[in-house]
């Protein structure tokens, strides 16, 4: 996945729910901050996104769809 895909992602989830794309980019915001904050899955985010890092909602969702992606693989 790549940040051209994720942007259209945030475009069509802001169409869905008849809102502005800012108001979906600020709730991935706000929840990508509550994951960065959970100490129990430090180790974890510093491994995908690098430490003291807090990604932006394209970046967030780039990392973590190439994550599903490529569990897929292995599942199919």
């Amino acid at each position: 996945m790549n940040r051209k895909i994720a942007r259209k992602a945030i475009a069509q989830i802001a169409k869905m729910e008849g809102i502005k794309e800012s108001e979906v980019r600020a709730e991935i915001n706000r929840a990508i901050l509550e994951g960065y904050k959970n100490r129990a899955t430090r180790g974890n985010w510093n491994a995908i996104f690098g430490e003291n890092t807090i990604p932006s909602p394209e970046e967030f969702i780039t990392a973590i769809g190439g994550i599903v992606a490529k569990k897929e693989q292995y599942t199919l």
